[in-house]
């Protein structure tokens, strides 16, 4: 039998559970609560694809949704919500406390046989090019999209999640078969559970997730290569003397700022100066990055430095313990308090060498619950770090 355990430093932490079929549990405390929030993580995303697979991912979770979970809906109606990023592929849903074992179970669905007739797998395939559709007339996706494949050349990273559409229109039921049995297994997810009852309620979904044993074996996926260590900015012309830049850089490991550090210093730089600095951990990386609109790329780099520099010396200044309390600590602290973020962080917290999709904030952005402990000290380091990285991307190299 497995044991619940906690973290050595915190018995009123996440306690952790891992099942014979190799699926890892992981409950949070939410006392008081009358809604329960699940997140069902597959570390499988786009990285894992392979030449002649790009978009695939992102087909399967579309096919899980509607043939394994039956359209996706928990008992009165809540409704998982799913997405694929360039390192995992997952699955949410926020119920009431009474619905959570329907929805473990609907949740758990995923690692069934999955065989789409025609008809299902053509309806899901006419959505996703109504999605690209979409993506593609937005220039900032389009910057974005560049930038990955500037920053990780020649690696699984560079390609957007949405893939290649011929490859994707190509697509047969066979194919989803395969692909399927190949990458969804008990032993590749993560699922997380916050509840008021959470010792309970992970006990109980336990029992019932021994029975979600797929109807195929586990087979091996190839690792992902890693992204390089670098720098890029690209841009793209949206009129009037004006362009749609992207500055990015990627570094090994632990990214710049611990997590709740980095949700703070995010929030008092775009408190401070409008600019929103993003994140997503690429397993053993990290790419943090800015959109914005300028001239030029250089001075958009220089734009950003500035701005950086600007809202470091004001953390450092006699106004910064204010700045920190009001524009960043109190509005983090509130946000914390949402169950389904909470159950994101937690998710994010089981990653041993990870360090989401692009388009999904709670991918970029994990963050542990900050504390008043958190000084603008910490966040100062933090921004100088954010500078330097920035402002390497100019062709002369780092600035002042």
């Amino acid at each position: 039998m497995p044991v619940l355990t906690t973290g050595p430093r915190d018995p009123t932490g996440p306690r952790h559970l891992t099942l014979d079929n190799g699926l890892h549990l992981v409950g949070v405390r939410r006392p008081g609560s009358p809604l329960a929030a699940l997140r069902l993580r597959i570390d499988i995303g786009s990285a894992d694809e392979a030449p002649g697979e790009h978009g695939l991912a992102h087909v399967l979770e579309h096919l899980v949704v509607r043939c394994s979970m039956g359209g996706g809906r928990v008992a009165d109606g809540a409704l998982v919500e799913a997405a694929t990023g360039r390192p995992h592929t997952s699955y949410d849903a926020l119920v009431r406390t009474g619905d959570i074992a329907t929805a473990g179970d609907v949740l758990g669905a995923a690692f069934r046989q999955l065989r789409p007739d025609t008809r299902d797998l053509a309806d899901e395939l006419a959505a996703i090019r109504r999605e690209r559709a979409q993506r593609t007339a937005d220039v900032r996706w389009r910057v974005q999209e560049a930038m990955f494949a500037a920053l990780c050349p020649d690696t699984p990273y560079a390609h957007p999640v949405l893939g290649d559409p011929r490859t994707v229109d190509a697509l047969t039921p066979e194919d989803v078969h395969r692909l399927h049995s190949r990458w969804y297994h008990p032993s590749r997810a993560t699922l997380v559970i916050g509840s008021d009852r959470v010792d309970e309620e992970l006990a109980a979904l336990a029992e019932r997730a021994r029975l979600w044993a797929p109807g195929h074996p586990r087979t091996e996926s190839r690792a992902a290569a890693p992204p390089p260590d670098g720098h890029a900015v690209v841009s793209e012309a949206v009129g009037a003397g004006r362009r749609a830049v992207a500055v990015g850089f990627t570094e090994p490991g632990a990214p710049c700022g611990a997590d709740a550090g980095f949700a703070l210093a995010r929030r008092s730089v775009r408190a401070a100066r409008g600019i929103d600095v993003l994140r997503l951990r690429l397993r053993s990386h990290t790419c943090t990055w800015v959109m914005l609109a300028a001239t030029d790329e250089p001075a958009a780099v220089r734009s950003v430095a500035a701005a950086l520099r600007a809202v470091r010396e004001l953390l450092l200044g006699p106004d910064g313990a204010a700045l920190l309390r009001t524009e960043a600590l109190i509005p983090e602290l509130r946000a914390a308090e949402d169950i389904q973020r909470s159950v994101a962080d937690a998710t994010d917290a089981t990653d041993a060498t990870d360090a989401t999709d692009a388009s999904d904030a709670s991918d970029r952005i994990p963050a542990s619950r900050p504390t008043t402990a958190t000084g603008v000290g910490e966040l100062a380091d933090a921004i100088a770090r954010w500078q330097q990285g920035f402002a390497a991307a100019l062709p002369e190299g780092p600035a002042t």
